[in-house]
């Protein structure tokens, strides 16, 4: 977690878990998009579409980051994120569920990273094209 990008997804993740809005709002660019397969929510809409994602997806958990690969090319850098989501309240024999994860990031305009596209599904979203 050495690029400074890995450090922003585990912020994104931190807010997700603990319902952070306002450190969400800071972390997605303007336009951002966040993948709900198979639709896709804009940035207007993101805050509604995380809780709506968070109520239908994982209600009873959270999600943390494993490894990720970040390739940056400029101002974009493009994240392949492994992130398990795990029951809050986990009993010893409940199975954690592993993700692969895709994001982009962009750099915003005074040079800080922020997520432009977040792909929860990863490759499996061709899966319900």
């Amino acid at each position: 977690m050495h690029h400074p990008v890995s450090q922003l997804l585990h912020a994104m993740h931190s807010a997700v878990n603990s319902n952070d809005i306002q450190a969400l709002q800071t972390l997605y660019c303007d336009d951002a998009v966040l993948i709900d397969k198979p639709l896709v929510a804009p940035r207007t809409d993101l805050l509604n579409a995380l809780e709506g994602f968070k109520a239908k997806y994982m209600p009873e958990h959270v999600v943390s980051q494993g490894d990720d690969i970040v390739v940056e090319a400029g101002d974009t850098a493009l994240v392949i994120s492994k992130l398990y989501v795990n029951e809050k309240h986990r009993a010893e024999n409940t199975s954690t569920h592993v993700r692969k994860a895709i994001y982009v990031f962009r750099k915003n305009s005074d040079g800080l990273w922020q997520c432009a596209i977040d792909n929860f599904f990863g490759v499996d979203l061709v899966d319900f094209a």
